[in-house]
């Protein structure tokens, strides 16, 4: 029965894989984006304001774009491999997990 059950919702969510992926990366990087961005100040800290300033706006815009783009293609390819049965029990289960995630770093 708990098989059907997760049939029945990989099968209901199967067509919206690339929205559920574009989900997935998004949330990942707004839990993950403030340790990014605090590593990379840790690296550049003691350059010009104008490069600090420069390097910024090229992670933020172009650097998490460009993650959001690949990694978003990347899981919904991933995602499309799945039964329906294990894809709903892998979607579920990653958005639990990011919620973990986010309430340890107490996001929520």
């Amino acid at each position: 029965m708990l098989m059907e059950l997760l049939t029945a919702i990989g099968q209901w969510l199967r067509p919206y894989s690339s929205d559920i992926a574009l989900a997935l990366v998004a949330s990942a990087l707004v839990i993950g984006g403030n340790d990014i961005n605090k590593l990379i100040k840790k690296q550049v800290g003691n350059a010009h304001f104008v490069i600090r300033t420069l390097i910024f706006i090229l992670v933020c815009t172009f650097g998490y774009g460009a993650l959001t783009v690949v990694l978003t293609n990347v899981l919904r390819t991933q995602l499309g491999l799945l039964s329906a049965s294990t894809l709903a029990l892998v979607i579920l289960s990653a958005f639990a997990a990011l919620g973990v995630m986010a309430q340890r770093k107490n996001q929520i």
